[in-house]
């Protein structure tokens, strides 16, 4: 019986052939995929928000401490001690005709801190005292504004007559952290990315410094008087 002869050759080199196109095919399919479904890129961090006003308005007219202690009541070593500071003088009899309250609120991770009575005022004998224009009373956390006319005084002007640093890497001491500002006048909320100390003491206008985490809501006060 014939026999056809066999292509020895074409059968020792068919696998190596077909595992050389095998290859190919992913290698080209790979480079399709990657053509067709580039990498997806992280999303972008979302914008900063202003955290929302709490609904509960807190009045200061019993002139309770508002927040935990943490500094000392008076100014510092190195605040007003009864020389003029920032071109304000220390005066024994604060006027009247000009008299307008900002409240300042600070956060410490979610945490407020008390802002310390008797800032701006100077016991000069166990019988006398003066008064800065700008001044607390209590640890309301109210700033008291006093002159003959009307003066626009600043934040950074009360931090000076305190004796604490205000810079938005070094707020009273606090550092570290993140810091961030805002600014309600008339039940409307602003982030000021300004100057802190520029900052106007303005007739019931409340600063919320949030230094570290963020707030869970904004505090609104009230209190009689401007």
């Amino acid at each position: 019986m014939f026999m056809p002869r066999m292509n020895h050759g074409f059968l020792r080199s068919a696998p190596r052939t077909l595992g050389l196109a095998v290859v190919a095919i992913v290698l080209l399919a790979g480079c399709d995929a990657s053509d067709r479904e580039p990498p997806e890129e992280p999303p972008a961090p979302l914008p900063a928000t202003i955290p929302p006003l709490s609904p509960t308005v807190v009045s200061l007219d019993d002139h309770h401490t508002v927040g935990t202690v943490h500094w000392p009541d008076g100014n510092t070593p190195d605040g007003g001690q009864g020389l003029p500071v920032d071109g304000l003088a220390c005066v024994a009899v604060s006027p009247v005709d000009y008299h307008v309250h900002t409240h300042l609120s600070i956060f410490l991770n979610g945490e407020a801190l008390a802002v310390p009575a008797m800032v701006g005022i100077v016991a000069e004998s166990p019988t006398t005292e003066c008064h800065y224009p700008l001044h607390t009373h209590d640890a309301t956390g109210l700033l008291h504004a006093h002159a003959t006319t009307q003066t626009f005084f600043t934040l950074g002007q009360f931090f000076g007559i305190w004796g604490q640093p205000l810079q938005r890497d070094n707020i009273a001491g606090l550092v570290g952290l993140p810091v961030a500002v805002y600014v309600t006048d008339g039940g409307v909320v602003r982030e000021s990315t300004g100057d802190l100390a520029a900052l106007q003491i303005l007739s019931h206008r409340e600063i919320t410094i949030q230094v570290g985490t963020p707030v869970a809501s904004i505090p609104q006060f009230t209190w009689t008087g401007e």
